[in-house]
């Protein structure tokens, strides 16, 4: 009979060469992993923003749709007022049915805007305004400020690398920008008012309050659906 068994100084020989390759491999593991690292970004430079971070505007405008639709409510002590808010490319629609607490229907607004090619925002609807207003107004705050946004940067009002605030509004991400960038010839009736406008389609949400740190005024309550369209 033939003996297999390997004399103890053999054993530790095949030991040792297997501890070696092993610990081989290993180490070209490591610098492969290494070598790939170096070529891309780190999990923290590709994971979204936190809530006041900054942020920048560009990309976020450029990935905007040409079109979306919000829905939601926002209530008063007294009554609560059901949005609409629409944009069809450079057309956009809001109508607002308020009706009581005891919901009785108290009537609704409707107004429309233009934003033109230049940048200038018409009314076409619903304007309360002077009439130097409707044709070209400088002050379009509320749920159509998408239009003004996008006007002041057209017309170099803002910066096209200006950055606002990461923000979420119910679940859903928003970037704030400074209510004066936007508005530099129509000064706030409440100041520290930022508007905040949807990452997925840039309507306009809600404010941020800077002094209260918190979203208030015109502001869309939990439940909000906001989706391009």
């Amino acid at each position: 009979m033939i003996d297999l068994a390997l004399p103890r100084a053999g054993v530790l020989a095949l030991c040792s060469i297997a501890a070696v390759t092993m610990l081989t491999t290993v180490l070209i593991a490591v610098a492969d992993s290494a070598d790939a690292g170096a070529g891309s970004p780190s999990p923290s430079a590709s994971s979204p923003a936190s809530d006041g971070d900054p942020i920048a505007l560009a990309p976020i405008v450029a990935a905007w749709p040409d079109g979306y639709s919000v829905t939601g409510t926002k209530s008063e002590p007294l009554y609560v007022e059901h949005i609409t808010s629409l944009r069809n490319g450079d057309r956009y629609t809001l109508t607002i049915d308020v009706e009581s607490q005891g919901e009785s229907a108290l009537g609704v607004q409707h107004g429309a805007v233009l934003l033109e090619a230049d940048g200038r925002i018409r009314w076409i609807d619903g304007c309360t305004k002077p009439a130097g207003e409707c044709a070209d107004d400088p002050g379009l705050r509320g749920f159509l400020a998408q239009a003004a946004l996008l006007g002041a940067l057209q017309r170099g009002v803002l910066a096209a690398d200006s950055s606002g605030t990461a923000r979420t509004l119910h679940g859903h991400p928003v970037v704030c920008v400074p209510d004066r960038w936007l508005y530099p010839d129509s000064p706030p009736t409440i100041d520290g008012l930022d508007p905040c406008f949807s990452i997925a389609t840039g309507a306009l949400l809600g404010h941020w309050s800077t002094p209260s740190s918190a979203f208030v005024g015109p502001t869309l309550a939990d439940g909000l659906v906001d989706q391009p369209s």
